[in-house]
C-alpha cells in the first residue's frame, strides 16, 4: 500500500520507530511548533455527541504531555511572540499547547494535567459561550442530527442538494461531516436562520445551555479567572459567538473582535493579547480582520493552517497543527519528521524528472 494512504497515526508510529523522528528533533530544533486542541474527554464517548474530533481522550493528552514535558520545551504563546516579534532566540525544540473555544474539559480535565506536569497553555476564549449567552451553532447542528427521529432528510443548501442518512450512528456522523462543509461557506447573516430551518425541518426544538453534554459544556469565567491566575494558562480571545469572520461584514466583525476584548477584560482584569480566528482556514480571515484584530490591540493571532513556526512569521497569521490523535502523532508532529519526509520526498521526485 503506498505511504500516502496509510492513516496518520499508522505513518505517525512508523516515523517515530523508525528513527526519523528523532533524526528529524535533532536536525529542526530551532524551529517552533504550535499544538491546538479543543476539548478532552474521560471515558467512554457520549452517543449523544457526534463530532468526538473536537474532545480528544484524556488519556491521550496525558500522554502527550507527558512526552513533552521529557523531550521538548514547552514555552508560552507570548514568549513565542516576544521572541519572534524582537528577534530574540527560542529554547531548542520549543512547543506551544493551545485550546480553543473554551470548554469546561479544559479546566477539569486538562488544567490538572498542565499543573502536574508544570506545563503552560493558551486557551482562545469564546467570550459568549462563556457567558452562556449563545451556544456554537456547530453543536446545534450535532445535536439536531443525533436527535433527529427521521431516517433520511433531503435537503438543500447553497444550490446544491444533499441526502442526509440519518438511520445509524455512523450515517449521522457522516451526514453531520458534509453539512459543516456547506454550513461555513453560508454568510455569517444567514448561518442561524438556516440552523433554525434544519432544526424546524428535523423536528427537534433549539437546545439550551442545560442540554448541553458534558463534553459540549463551556467553562465558567471562574474557571478561566483561576487559571489564569496559576500562571500556567494566558487567556485569549476566539471572538464573542465563533462566526467565521471571512463571512462577516466589518461592523460585525469589529464587534466580534472589540466585544471578545472588552468581556475577557472584564473577567479576567487584563486586556488579553493573544488571538485565534475560528475555523482558522487561509480563507477563514482576510487582511481586512487581520488589520482589525491589530487595531484592537492584539499582538497576535493564531490560525489552523498547518506548519512549524520560521523565523520570520507574520504574527498575525501563525500556522498551528491540529489536535494530535495519539501519542506517536504528537511526536512525529513536534519533531519535524513529516515535513522532513514531505522534503525528502520532493526531493526525489525533483531528482527524478531530471533524469
Amino acid at each position: 500500500m503506498p505511504f500516502s494512504f496509510i492513516s496518520r497515526s499508522i505513518k505517525a508510529a512508523a516515523l517515530v520507530c523508525s528513527g526519523l523522528a528523532c533524526y528529524a528533533r535533532a536536525r529542526r530544533s530551532k524551529e517552533a511548533t504550535i499544538l491546538t486542541f479543543h476539548g478532552l474527554r474521560g471515558g467512554k464517548s457520549d452517543p449523544q455527541v457526534l463530532d468526538y474530533s473536537l474532545h480528544l481522550p484524556v488519556e491521550v493528552f496525558r500522554q502527550t504531555c507527558a512526552m513533552l514535558a521529557k523531550e521538548y520545551q514547552v514555552i508560552s504563546l507570548a514568549d513565542l511572540v516576544e521572541a519572534r516579534s524582537k528577534g530574540g532566540s527560542l529554547p531548542d525544540n520549543a512547543v506551544v499547547i493551545t485550546f480553543d473555544d473554551g470548554y469546561a474539559s479544559n479546566y477539569e480535565l486538562a488544567f490538572p494535567i498542565l499543573k502536574e506536569f508544570d506545563l503552560h497553555a493558551t486557551i482562545f476564549v469564546t467570550t459568549g459561550f462563556l457567558d452562556r449567552e449563545e451556544m456554537f451553532w456547530f453543536q446545534r447542528v450535532d445535536l439536531a442530527l443525533g436527535r433527529a427521529k427521521r431516517e433520511l432528510l433531503d435537503w438543500k443548501i447553497n444550490g446544491r442538494k444533499l441526502r442526509l442518512y440519518l438511520g445509524t450512528y455512523a450515517l449521522r456522523q457522516q451526514s453531520l461531516d458534509q453539512l459543516l462543509v456547506e454550513l461555513k461557506e453560508l454568510p455569517d447573516a444567514d448561518l442561524l436562520g438556516e440552523v433554525s430551518r434544519l432544526e424546524a425541518a428535523l423536528e427537534v426544538s433549539e437546545p439550551g445551555f442545560d442540554d448541553l453534554p458534558a463534553a459540549m459544556r463551556p467553562m465558567t469565567w471562574e474557571m478561566a479567572c483561576e487559571m489564569s491566575f496559576s500562571g500556567h494558562v494566558d487567556i485569549g480571545g476566539h471572538t464573542h459567538t465563533h462566526p467565521i469572520l471571512a463571512r462577516c461584514d466589518t461592523m460585525s466583525m469589529r464587534a466580534e473582535i472589540a466585544t471578545c476584548r472588552d468581556r475577557i477584560h472584564a473577567e479576567i482584569g487584563e486586556l488579553p493579547t493573544l488571538f485565534a480566528y475560528p475555523n482558522g482556514g487561509s480563507e477563514d480571515f482576510t487582511r481586512e480582520t487581520l488589520m482589525l484584530v491589530r487595531e484592537a490591540g492584539f499582538k497576535a493571532a493564531c490560525t489552523t493552517v498547518s506548519g512549524r513556526v520560521p523565523d520570520n512569521a507574520s504574527m498575525f497569521q501563525l500556522p498551528r497543527y491540529g489536535s494530535p490523535e495519539s501519542v506517536w502523532e504528537a511526536k512525529a508532529t513536534v519533531s519535524g519528521a513529516f515535513e522532513t519526509l514531505k522534503d525528502w520526498r520532493q526531493r526525489c521526485q525533483k531528482v527524478r524528472s531530471m533524469l
